[in-house]
């Protein structure tokens, strides 16, 4: 049976290695500059990795947990890194009774059948970004005399006392500190359906 999978893994006279013809597959999707300098490959790898990790019913809270306990680490070597991967992969796949090499080869497929859905998925990605998602519109959102007169008060207790002038330059800046962080945060994928307050 292992030289079987091994066979699989590696490859045999009558079939290509699968990392082979998951590049063939890369550059009849992208084009031979599917290896972004941008490492978008390891944020698809991740993003699939939380799936399985989601799928397999593990919370939120348990990943950001992981993902503290990994970056107070030194950062590893990617083919050693790489190396672990795979194996717990297949530790998991045999742990929960999952074909490795089965699954594979259907994702395979299913991506050939998919390459125009995921060329078209790719370009609607944010610019100078990995996330996926369409391109959000610019957020014009001007906040009322009154939002932004709240929040001065949050800032500062004594903004009811200000000379006038003063009043007047700390509401300009709270104006536009309401407005860039309200174009700011939807970017951040734990608050991305943040929406402007409603005026009162």
């Amino acid at each position: 049976m292992l030289s079987n999978l091994m066979n699989k893994v590696v490859g045999t006279a009558t079939a290509a290695p699968y990392q082979r013809r998951v590049r063939e597959w890369l550059v009849a999707c992208f084009g031979e500059k599917f290896a972004d300098p941008d490492q978008e490959r390891a944020a698809r790898n991740m993003e699939e990795s939380i799936e399985l990790f989601h799928a397999q019913g593990k919370s939120f809270e348990e990943l950001v947990a992981l993902a503290r306990r990994v970056y107070s680490r030194p950062a590893g070597d990617p083919q050693h890194e790489l190396g672990d991967v795979m194996v717990t992969l297949a530790a998991l796949a045999e742990a929960n009774g999952y074909d490795l090499i089965a699954a594979g080869e259907e994702a395979l497929a299913r991506n050939w059948d998919r390459v125009d859905a995921i060329r078209e998925k790719q370009a609607s990605k944010p610019a100078n970004t990995v996330l996926p998602g369409a391109r959000e519109p610019e957020n014009n959102w001007v906040p009322t005399d009154a939002q932004t007169a709240s929040a001065c008060m949050s800032y500062r207790h004594d903004f009811g006392l200000l000379e006038p002038e003063e009043r007047r330059m700390t509401m300009f800046k709270g104006r536009e500190w309401l407005r860039a962080w309200m174009r700011e945060m939807p970017k951040t994928p734990a608050l991305r359906h943040v929406e402007p307050p409603k005026s009162a």
